[in-house]
């Protein structure tokens, strides 16, 4: 054998050493692989509410005592039922603007959590709607007519409508009252969890926000 052959043979032991020791293409693909089968889920938003082109939230924020019921009094406080699982919001602002602009937030909204974001994923509350909506627990339609918006929720369960229910107390006490989208609802989230209204859906949203939650701020 010539030193020209020795030299190539070398080299090719060499470069194969190298890719079994130091990860070479197989275990990439593996890795790869491995990587997919774990983001095949939902998308995954992971900001706390201030983000996201359509949200509106810095403006609504800054307007959000501008909002009321029909006489006047404030912050708004929807009609809800129990038993027909159903949460009616009539909200009116004081101008055009701030109605347009709290019916495109919640329209956006509907489309990010039915497409499976999870925005304000600190929150096991809020992961739990996302949830409910991703599957389709609940309905929500909204209209709006001058500086007037209806918003009605239709929860398929006892679960769902407790989730939503949670929701519109949150949204009036610290969004209408304050302004405040920081606070951290998980402990209803696990009241509710808890109760025998979720004994059907516990499992399937238990993984979903162990799968999801994030760090506030991340």
């Amino acid at each position: 054998m010539t030193t020209k052959t020795y030299t190539k043979l070398f080299l090719s032991i060499s470069a194969l050493w190298i890719l079994v020791n130091c990860g070479g293409s197989g275990d990439s693909a593996s890795h790869a692989a491995g990587a997919n089968a774990q983001n095949d889920t939902p998308v995954t938003d992971t900001y706390d509410g201030d983000e996201g082109e359509g949200s509106n939230i810095p403006y609504l924020r800054a307007h959000h005592s501008e909002y009321g019921k029909e006489d006047g009094t404030k912050p708004p406080v929807p009609i809800k039922d129990p038993a027909r699982g159903s949460i009616d919001w009539i909200i009116v602002a004081e101008n055009e603007q701030n109605a347009e602009k709290l019916a495109q937030h919640i329209r956006f909204m509907i489309d990010r959590l039915e497409s499976g974001a999870n925005p304000r994923a600190f929150d096991k509350l809020f992961l739990m709607e996302a949830y409910m909506k991703y599957n389709r627990f609940y309905t929500t339609t909204v209209e709006r007519s001058g500086n007037r918006i209806v918003v009605s929720k239709n929860a398929q369960t006892a679960c769902a409508y407790d989730v939503i229910a949670a929701h519109s107390d949150a949204v009036i006490a610290d969004f209408f009252g304050q302004g405040n989208i920081t606070k951290d609802y998980s402990s209803v989230a696990e009241s509710i969890l808890a109760s025998s209204d979720c004994d059907a859906e516990r499992d399937a949203v238990g993984a979903y926000i162990a799968q999801r939650q994030r760090k506030h701020g991340r």
